[in-house]
């Protein structure tokens, strides 16, 4: 019953029309305060030679992207084909359709930026390839089964990361594998650290290990907001033959290019997840 309700009220929530769900954003932003502490810290981290009034400028900016994620990830709930593809553009598609014309998998990889939740419907439409969005189950059941419905809209395969090795060897179609790698990993005895934005964090590398085993080319998805409510989305290779690479080179490439992105506009980052409270 829950449940439904539930549904029933994100139902009604994507109805609105976006220009409304802004204004809902930006009044959200201004009155709440969200791991005010954590993202802040973060901020000083990768920017520590910003004034405290850009920290805080940053931080305000991040609220209103939060919030308006948000929002736009329920108007998935209801949204077409139509809108997504009115709203999301690839500036080099030709890019991915050679791999897929070769009948090559690739992975994708990205970090918390923009709205990467958007970019699903529009790349499970590229050439005939299967869209495999990969996730890490939420500890709360109604909002993991949320969102994979929502995922599994538009021909996109939601895989269960720990599933994803078993999906990949029983399904040898040509496939598109989506992984958002840029968080904490569990903190093990062998993790894996690099250096990110100057501090040794310890970082997923299962993209890294996937990529090897398979020998599927590596490309990085950099989502830029045009305005609010439109996304470009432009891929570049970090790497053709995985299986040449020395161990941890895929992942350090992504990581100097997460950061980039980072820099150019760090106004759309994740700054809530606490990233560097881990120490080596």
């Amino acid at each position: 019953m829950i449940n439904k309700i539930g549904y029933l009220f994100f139902w009604l929530v994507s109805l609105l029309p976006l220009s409304l769900l802004n204004i809902f954003s930006k009044l959200l932003a201004f009155f709440t305060s969200y791991r005010k502490n954590i993202s802040k810290s973060n901020i000083k981290i990768v920017f520590p030679n910003k004034s405290k009034n850009e920290i805080n400028s940053i931080y305000y900016n991040f609220k209103f992207y939060l919030i308006n994620l948000i929002f736009e990830i329920i108007k998935m709930f209801s949204s077409s084909l139509k809108f997504y593809e009115k709203r999301v553009k690839i500036s080099n598609i030709e890019l991915i359709n050679n791999y897929f014309n070769q009948n090559k998998s690739v992975i994708i990889m990205g970090g918390h930026y923009n709205n990467w939740e958007w970019a699903g419907p529009i790349l499970s439409q590229i050439g005939n390839h299967h869209f495999v969005s990969v996730y890490k189950k939420l500890s709360n059941n109604f909002f993991n089964n949320f969102m994979i419905k929502l995922r599994s809209r538009f021909d996109i395969d939601a895989v269960e990361m720990n599933d994803l090795i078993k999906y990949l060897i029983s399904n040898k179609s040509c496939k598109m594998i989506a992984l958002i790698s840029d968080q904490n990993p569990i903190v093990e005895e062998n993790a894996k650290w690099l250096s990110f934005f100057g501090h040794e964090v310890p970082v997923i590398d299962g993209p890294e290990k996937i990529a090897k085993k398979f020998n599927f080319p590596v490309l990085f998805c950099d989502i830029q907001k045009v305005k609010n409510g439109f996304y470009n989305i432009k891929f570049e290779v970090i790497e053709e033959n995985p299986r040449d690479c020395k161990e941890g080179d895929i992942t350090k490439r992504f990581f100097k290019r997460l950061e980039y992105q980072i820099k150019q506009d760090p106004n759309n980052y994740l700054w809530s997840h606490n990233r560097w409270k881990h120490k080596k």
